[in-house]
């Protein structure tokens, strides 16, 4: 339990930051380029790298490259079950 609870923790401190956050958001809806997030969520590119670097070390996005673009999209299930979840009573049309 203590090493889940661990686990729990790392995740949610990552997805705390709203940036972070609403990228992951974005990335539920499938795989974007970096330019594409910056411009979906009005983030500079050089802060946005470095989210999305620091989530892939976590293993909570994947990359894959195609000529010069790189492509991002959500690689945890945790992480996207917690993003469903999120989006579900933040963001939905539901309301």
């Amino acid at each position: 339990m203590q090493r889940a609870a661990s686990a729990a923790t790392d995740l949610l401190k990552l997805v705390g930051h709203p940036d972070r956050l609403m990228v992951l958001c974005q990335l539920k809806t499938g795989e974007h380029s970096v330019g594409q997030l910056a411009s979906m969520l009005d983030i500079k590119q050089p802060p946005l790298s470095q989210h999305l670097a620091r989530m892939r070390n976590e293993g909570v996005v994947t990359s894959r490259r195609e000529a010069q673009t790189i492509y991002y999209s959500i690689a945890g299930k945790e992480a996207e079950k917690l993003v469903t979840v999120l989006y579900d009573l933040f963001c939905s049309d539901d309301e």
